[in-house]
């Protein structure tokens, strides 16, 4: 038997590749596949990699899981040194001579085809050692792939996030990626048309689309956003999509407006406002018609909106990135990443990098410090970061931040970001410090009101934090009868603030949580 171990990220995570590669191979019926979690602990996953036996073990190798996979696999050859491994995948595709001896055999590029060179030469060589240890993958016309989404498929990615693919490559050279090493090549209409039926009624969270930069041809990316519109019905999850803003037209945006609300998330990657930077990494863009666009997307109010940029460019200095941050903040998107630099094996990048960029030489190869921005003030940026992180990206405090934060915004982030780096945090210990952080500078009254707003449209648990607490009296309790509101159907809070526009006031907010987070309020003034 054979068998793929699927090491992702986190447990909602489910690879794409070892479906494909299963389905590809003579020899399917041989091959079992397991999705698990580098979280999982060790021994827990050598039992799971030694269950039924097997005589063979694939791990498909990325950034994110290399370093388990070579724990696991010492630990499997040093008990069971009969037991064959196989590496491929991004992160051995490149700069593996020092990979070599942690497996037998490994793989590179474009699995399909290697892959099933390599089980069929095992096969004939009744699993005795071959001579032949690195197989190179190469591109394949895609009418002879055979599709991925199978039972097994649909079986492992049940209330999960699943992926989909309906191109390869990229048609543009950025030096930090490796996707447009080989160009862009897109299925047929329809099969993607085709493959998406297959999805239809399936109970997934979200359908993420693994294309790197799916809008690349206008009109294919057009048509399938048609197609799934066309059939929503059939579709209870969302669309993930990874776009590139400069190039999306009006058609493209009419398109999300007469979209149902949240059928789609986009992905936006701005990476910098720098010119000079953008030069230098060959990352064609029109900054204008990037931010016109990305508004355009936002003020649809149809689709969730993810936007990020990457810290530690080329060119790229500390007052720079503030300003480019500020800038992206401005534009109100659903999320704002602040990314870190990852020099990739196999990047143009790398190549290019003299010696006054340091990087860590183990994954994730992330910068840490360049000619132009210092390693303090990366640290800075990644303080930054965890504020934005957990407490924009949340949503859980949109009414607040978007009262209180306007002027510089990476200023506030920053300096809240230094009280809660690194701590694990409960939603109500996030509700204090803020609750405290904005108290040193703002009426108290205000802040409590616009954090209680937010509380009440995002939790239903009916319990405050404890800085949110009024004075629930009898005398409030008699109110609320008077009032003809049942505290066994709403959650009823008093707060010194009218809702809507902020002013001075007592007013009485109430909600029927049975009926979702559709706040109403009474004045008691």
């Amino acid at each position: 038997m054979i068998k793929i171990l699927a090491l992702n990220s986190k447990y909602v995570h489910t690879l794409l590749s070892p479906y494909y590669l299963k389905e590809n191979c003579e020899h399917k019926d041989k091959i079992q596949i397991i999705q698990t979690n580098i979280n999982q602990d060790i021994e827990s996953l050598y039992s799971l990699a030694l269950a039924d036996n097997p005589k063979v073990i694939a791990f498909p190798c990325y950034i994110f899981n290399i370093d388990c996979v070579l724990k696991l696999s010492k630990l499997i050859k040093t008990k069971n040194p009969e037991i064959l491994i196989i590496f491929g995948g991004p992160e051995v595709s490149f700069e593996y001579d020092n990979i070599l001896n942690e497996c037998d055999y490994l793989i590179t590029g474009e699995g399909e085809i290697a892959f099933n060179k390599l089980i069929c030469d095992l096969e004939q060589s009744n699993y005795n050692k071959l001579a032949k240890k690195v197989y190179v993958g190469e591109p394949l016309d895609f009418k002879y792939l055979e599709s991925p989404y199978s039972q097994d498929y649909f079986k492992d990615t049940t209330n999960k996030i699943a992926y989909f693919e309906a191109s390869r490559g990229c048609p543009y050279s950025c030096h930090y990626c490796m996707s447009g090493n080989d160009g862009l090549r897109c299925f047929e209409l329809q099969r993607v048309f085709a493959e998406l039926d297959k999805f239809r009624g399936k109970n997934i969270r979200v359908l993420k689309f693994v294309d790197r930069t799916f809008n690349a041809k206008k009109q294919f990316a057009k048509e399938i956003l048609k197609y799934i519109i066309n059939n929503k019905e059939y579709f209870a999850f969302s669309f993930h999509f990874e776009i590139a803003a400069d190039i999306l037209d009006d058609e493209f945006i009419d398109l999300v407006d007469k979209s149902p609300k949240g059928l789609f998330q986009f992905e936006v990657g701005v990476q910098s406002f720098n010119l000079q930077t953008l030069n230098e990494v060959v990352r064609k863009t029109d900054i204008e018609k990037v931010v016109n666009n990305i508004s355009k997307l936002v003020a649809t109010k149809k689709a969730h909106i993810h936007t990020d940029l990457i810290a530690g460019l080329p060119y790229e200095n500390y007052q720079s990135f503030v300003g480019g941050f500020n800038r992206l903040y401005a534009l109100k998107s659903d999320m704002l990443q602040l990314g870190f630099l990852k020099v990739l094996k196999g990047s143009k990048l790398k190549s290019q990098l003299g010696k006054d960029y340091k990087y860590n030489n183990t994954p994730p190869y992330e910068i840490i410090s360049t000619p132009f921005i210092s390693s303090e003030e990366l640290q800075l940026l990644k303080f930054a970061e965890e504020g934005c992180d957990k407490y924009y990206n949340s949503g859980l405090f949109a009414k607040t931040l978007e009262y209180f934060v306007k002027d510089n915004p990476y200023q506030f982030y920053l300096e809240i970001g230094k009280i809660i780096y690194n701590k694990k945090l409960s939603l109500f210990d996030r509700i204090e410090i803020l609750y405290q952080f904005l108290c040193k500078n703002y009426n108290q009254v205000l802040v409590k009101g616009l954090m209680t707003i937010d509380y009440l449209e995002h939790n239903n648990s009916r319990v405050l934090p404890g800085c949110l607490k009024f004075n629930y009296d009898k005398n409030f309790a008699k109110r609320l009868k008077e009032l003809g509101i049942d505290k066994k159907i709403y959650f009823a809070v008093e707060i010194g603030i009218n809702p809507v526009n902020y002013s001075y006031g007592k007013y009485l907010v109430y909600v029927d949580y049975s009926k979702g987070y559709d706040l109403k309020y009474i004045s008691l003034n």
